[in-house]
């Protein structure tokens, strides 16, 4: 059964109470997109992950898997290695080119994803563009900029979310007068991840997808807030880490799993 935890709605469960997780998962089979929330080094994360994408797989129904450590640009790179034209070794150089964690974190999804041809969608925006808003605010993106990033792109950010913001600024070493620009550049990366989610299963609608990024975009004042606005229903599983909770409220996550 599901516990109710003390985070409003939210289900508390642990992953050894196995009629917990059939519940779960059964739940998640009716979403269109379901974010799996990680700290990127933690290897319990991505092996809940791996599990979530495992069991929906295996219902049959196209799976697609979005993923916010490659940017919209390193589309091409994803395609060839699902598709096998891009060798292991070539592979894990194009992902340590733009992503500082360990490829043993996430080589037994990237390995999944290849052996049974689910596509995986780049999520996020070009670094280079995310840099210069960090820096230099939302006023550095000229129209070229923009024709870079899907239609519709934003770097505004929700209130709620912006609180939330305030608290994670200080884990970051970044002058504290730029937290105007930190906002904004957060807002980018959420925007352009909701609008590639969005277009991807609209051009798709047979699909769903399993999206795999940090709990600060998997959280519902993140990205998922706004892919369900677009008409995509949506789960939202965050794994448990001593104090994280603190900063988070009911409405944040539909599951929270423990060891």
């Amino acid at each position: 059964m599901f516990v109710s935890g003390c985070f409003g709605g939210a289900h508390r469960l642990s992953r050894s109470d196995q009629s917990s997780v059939t519940g779960m998962m059964a739940d998640l089979r009716q979403a269109r997109v379901v974010f799996v929330g990680e700290f990127h080094d933690q290897r319990d994360h991505h092996l809940l992950q791996l599990k979530i994408i495992r069991e929906l797989y295996g219902q049959g129904k196209p799976l697609s898997i979005g993923l916010e450590m490659f940017d919209l640009e390193q589309q091409p790179v994803l395609d060839e290695w699902v598709t096998g034209k891009m060798s292991l070794k070539d592979f894990v150089a194009r992902y340590q080119q733009g992503w500082n964690i360990n490829w043993a974190e996430y080589d037994s999804i990237m390995l999944f994803a290849r052996n049974n041809g689910i596509p995986m969608i780049a999520l996020d925006a070009p670094s280079d563009l995310v840099k210069r808003v960090t820096y230099g605010g939302a006023k550095t993106l000229t129209a070229d900029a923009m024709k870079r990033l899907p239609a519709g792109v934003t770097t505004s950010m929700p209130s709620a979310y912006r609180n939330f913001m305030s608290r994670a600024f200080r884990t970051h070493q970044i002058p504290d007068g730029m937290f105007d620009n930190f906002c904004a550049a957060q807002g980018l990366r959420n925007s352009t991840m909701a609008r590639r989610i969005a277009g991807h299963l609209q051009a798709e609608p047979e699909r769903r997808m399993v999206v795999i990024a940090g709990v600060g975009h998997a959280m519902r004042r993140a990205v998922p807030g706004t892919v369900a606005a677009e008409g995509l229903s949506t789960r939202i599983v965050l794994p448990r880490v001593e104090g994280l909770y603190d900063e988070l409220d009911g409405d944040d996550m539909d599951y929270y799993v423990e060891q």
